[in-house]
């Protein structure tokens, strides 16, 4: 069985990996919170600061895995802006820190990226095309793409983009935000201009476990299969989770000041992901009804 290591195991995505991966191979989560949000799975788990490379030299040497999944991110677009130094020491110094273990067996690096690293001027990305980041966040991500694919290891990395779902102690996704404006009946408004493929956190964990299961390493557009405005989007939400469309009003994105720079349409083609592992994730719809019945149990 392989020991799989999940790095940011306490976010959106790791929690879903937890859950992907439990009875696949020993799981080791990492995290800097001083405990594992996911307390049923029975877990080791590691508190680490990723950026520190003594911290992360002992974890991996210790737990010696066969697999990294590196869902560990500063995320915050506008915050990169503020803390440049701190985007970048967890964008990619950690990346680095990783790649500079003395590992007796270099393991497979999963490791996740953005669509943020195109402009967004076009829209339908593959994953040949040129990136043209905009924004520190960005610029970050990029970066950290580069060295991985100019490292030793082997390596999946798999862009993706408007990720939600179901946590604990998660920091609010669009979804969740939305549903939760609409349920306490406030007005919300809702760019029309910026397009984008929403990807159910699940669904971007069972890719990647499809993706190692295959050995389909390389890059890899991620994400659901349909692209939607941000408005479109909120309409979706609201019709699955029987709340009020017309406390939606669309706007421009001209009317928001924004310290970072948000690509206008960053879809993705996902034809490289579905030849190689014949599969493509849920639509927006479906994955709402599934979100939604997630949402209802944890309550």
């Amino acid at each position: 069985m392989s020991r799989i290591l999940i790095l940011g195991s306490n976010g959106l995505l790791g929690q879903s990996l937890q859950k992907q991966f439990a009875a696949q191979g020993q799981i080791f989560n990492a995290s800097v919170e001083k405990a594992s949000y996911i307390t049923d799975l029975d877990i080791p788990y590691y508190k680490v600061d990723l950026t520190k490379r003594k911290e992360v030299r002992e974890l991996l040497l210790t737990v010696k895995p066969d697999i990294i999944i590196n869902a560990a991110a500063y995320t915050n677009v506008d915050g990169c802006e503020e803390e440049k130094e701190q985007c970048w020491a967890v964008n990619v110094k950690t990346v680095e820190n990783i790649l500079e273990v003395p590992f007796e067996k270099n393991p497979l690096l999963v490791h996740i990226s953005t669509d943020y690293v195109f402009d967004g001027e076009r829209g339908d990305y593959r994953e040949v095309d040129e990136p043209n980041p905009r924004g520190n966040y960005a610029r970050s991500k990029l970066a950290a793409e580069n060295i991985i694919r100019n490292s030793h290891m082997e390596y999946i990395i798999a862009r993706t983009q408007i990720l939600y779902g179901a946590g604990i102690g998660i920091k609010s996704s669009f979804v969740n935000w939305l549903v939760l404006s609409l349920q306490a009946g406030r007005h919300v408004q809702v760019v029309t201009d910026q397009i984008g493929n929403p990807t159910y956190a699940p669904d971007l964990a069972e890719a990647i476990d499809r993706l190692i299961d295959k050995e389909a390493y390389g890059l890899f557009h991620v994400s659901g299969p349909e692209a939607l405005s941000r408005y479109a989007f909120a309409l979706i939400i609201a019709d699955v989770f029987e709340l009020d469309k017309d406390l939606i009003e669309p706007v421009s994105s001209s009317g928001f000041q924004q310290k970072a720079p948000r690509p206008g349409n960053s879809s993705f083609v996902l034809d490289k992901l579905y030849n190689n592992i014949q599969w493509l994730p849920h639509t927006v719809r479906d994955a709402l009804d599934l979100l939604k019945k997630e949402m209802k149990q944890d309550a």
